[in-house]
């Protein structure tokens, strides 16, 4: 049974189940109909039984018996003395006599239902009436049923396969749809072979919603290896800017005689390995985020980590003659405290590096209904409008970014550390108006 299709399968349980509700309903008929024969039988013979009873003509002890008993249709009648002895009419079974009940009895080949009736005659002895009747003409119409029964069952059991296959098949055409495209993807590697999905995404059944779930999460899949290609990319051309340098530096070192020369060179090499293993840092955190390897703490107090975070730029600020400010209440969250640490120092120093010279940054820590707000607002250059939405992209930068320092990752960090947590995170700002940042976080229920 195992090594037969689900198709296969199905068609085979569904004829079962159809055969077996029709012997199941071929057996309740039978039933009835045998109850419903007894009820008939009983009737017939109760009324042939007054019928007959008045046809015996009693008086002064004496019974006359009318030649019209003998009349009734498919009923044969007989009297008895109270010893059994026949006094009228033949005696067709041997059975006991009892008063008022219907029985059956088997003469031979032919079967018969009985009824006994004590009839009491005034100066003498009682009398038994005994009313029979034949039950082949009872059972003649279930034979019949049932022998029509018999010979519909293998009828039923074809028509329960043919049928059962046609719904089956019809039922699991978008499973046979949807292993095509699944191979198709897997002998082409392109999850862009959707197609034989489309017509199945607004059907209300369980395979229509699988089909749209498939559909739903190739498209998520391709948009995530078209983000990976992306970073990919993108990661190979950052890191090749230090390593040409270096490899630029190295060379001009070799070519020099002279110690200072060299050592300015080896200088500048130790410099771009630095932004190398800045660079590669913060890719393999980017990294750990998108695997979900991040251990969380049941409690991260938001309010000392933000406070540490500030006085710790502050000598940064300093430098540009910026005032660092900060207003926090007391939230706590479920999450990683060096992940968010490192979130906060990513939006700090992008505020100071962007801020105006004399200006000021300003951390705030607020509890907003369910959710924990981080923000950080600068009085800097700003963003244009049409540049916002992608400013959390990987190695993307600003025109305004492009003469400072940096990857552009930093605020692709800090998203990806919001989203671990559960949150998000957002940004408002205007062309010389300066920046704000937030990072809105799920609240630890206390």
């Amino acid at each position: 049974m195992k090594k037969l299709s689900i198709k296969a399968r199905i068609t085979l349980w569904y004829a079962a189940l159809i055969l077996v509700l029709c012997a199941a309903a071929l057996f309740l008929l039978l039933a009835l109909a045998d109850k419903a024969q007894r009820a008939h039988a009983r009737s017939t013979l109760e009324s042939a039984t007054v019928v007959l009873m008045d046809e015996l003509e009693i008086e002064h002890g004496q019974m006359e018996i009318d030649s019209d008993i003998d009349e009734i249709p498919n009923v044969y009648a007989a009297l008895f003395d109270a010893n059994g002895s026949l006094i009228y009419g033949k005696r067709r079974v041997h059975l006991p006599f009892a008063e008022g009940e219907m029985r059956r009895a088997q003469t031979g080949e032919r079967s018969w239902y009985v009824l006994d009736t004590l009839l009491t005659i005034p100066d003498r002895e009682p009398v038994w009436l005994r009313v029979c009747m034949s039950s082949e003409l009872l059972f003649s119409a279930a034979r019949a049923t049932a022998q029509s029964g018999m010979w519909l069952m293998p009828l039923l059991a074809l028509v329960a396969l043919i049928g059962g296959y046609t719904i089956t098949r019809s039922a699991l055409r978008p499973v046979k749809e949807m292993t095509q495209v699944a191979s198709a993807i897997a002998d082409s590697g392109c999850l862009d072979e959707r197609t034989a999905l489309n017509r199945y995404e607004r059907g209300r059944d369980e395979l229509h919603a699988l089909a749209a779930t498939l559909d739903s999460m190739l498209e998520r899949l391709s948009r995530a290896f078209e983000r990976e290609r992306q970073f990919t990319a993108d990661a190979a051309h950052e890191l090749r800017t230090p390593l040409n340098a270096m490899r630029t530096q190295g060379e001009y070192a070799l070519a020099r005689t002279g110690a200072e020369e060299k050592d300015e060179a080896i200088g500048r090499m130790l410099e771009k390995n630095e932004e190398m293993r800045l660079l590669v840092d913060q890719l393999l955190t980017i990294a750990r985020l998108d695997a979900g390897q991040m251990q969380m703490e049941d409690d991260a107090a938001l309010a000392p980590l933000l406070a540490r975070v500030a006085e710790d730029m502050e000598i940064v600020a300093q430098e540009r003659g910026i005032r660092m400010e900060t207003e926090l209440e007391d939230v706590h969250v479920r999450g990683n405290p060096a992940m968010l640490t490192r979130a906060a120092v990513n939006l700090v120093d992008n505020a100071i590096r962007y801020g105006r010279d004399g200006g000021s940054v300003r951390v705030t820590l607020v509890q907003e209904g369910q959710d924990a707000v981080i923000r950080v607002k600068d009085d800097g250059v700003g963003i244009a409008t049409e540049a916002l939405e992608h400013v959390f992209e990987r190695f993307w930068r600003g025109d305004s970014a492009r003469s400072t320092a940096g990857s552009g990752i930093g605020l692709a960090i800090v998203q990806a550390v919001a989203q671990a947590h559960g949150g998000s995170a957002c940004v408002q700002s205007e062309l010389g108006s300066g920046s704000c940042f937030a990072i809105r976080l799920p609240k630890k229920n206390s």
